[in-house]
């Protein structure tokens, strides 16, 4: 019984998402990509930058007999409901964060996909959906051609214990820029 227990405790706690994130910036003329944390798009002397500096990462947490969902804020503070419970672990909890850096006081507008799936090494798959706190539509400020934060929390639907597998879950999301 003894040797149950500990080994039932360690299924417990390897359950983590991360995952990467590709950017892109968008203006009039035309879109340029690349899948890598820095892209830019140039229209004469307006240039976009952005970089990925932190991916989402949601720790570990057992999901509970009926599941629930996981709350990121764009600080990195997280909460759960429904029967999830958040665990602690080396894995420290952080939304995604990225550097933009452009002309100051250019209007930006940022477009982050919907909906992210998420997968582990035996295809079980889990849902995120980025939640933007900050307005979608900004101003960049004064200096940032020397760059400023932009951060972006998520949403984790946990189904219940007997359809989510333990281990790490990997997905993608897309960031656009345009600029106005």
């Amino acid at each position: 019984m003894k040797l149950l227990r500990w080994a039932y405790r360690n299924y417990l706690m390897v359950i983590m998402i991360t995952f990467p994130v590709f950017v892109f910036a968008q203006n009039e003329q035309g879109r340029e990509s690349h899948d890598s944390n820095e892209t830019y798009e140039s229209d004469g002397d307006q240039r976009v930058y952005i970089t990925g500096l932190s991916d989402f990462c949601f720790g570990a947490f057992y999901p509970g007999r009926y599941g629930g969902t996981i709350d990121l804020s764009k600080d990195g503070m997280r909460s759960a409901d429904g029967s999830v419970v958040l665990l602690s672990s080396e894995l420290n909890p952080s939304a995604a964060v990225f550097e933009i850096r452009c002309p100051s006081y250019t209007m930006l507008n940022v477009m982050i996909d919907e909906h992210i799936e998420m997968r582990n090494a035996s295809g079980d798959e889990m849902i995120c959906e980025p939640i933007n706190n900050s307005s979608n539509n900004l101003v960049s400020p004064n200096n940032a051609e020397g760059g400023f934060l932009y951060s972006i929390g998520g949403r984790l639907v946990v189904p219940e214990f007997e359809v989510v597998t333990p281990g790490e879950y990997k997905g993608r999301f897309n960031v656009f820029i345009v600029l106005e």
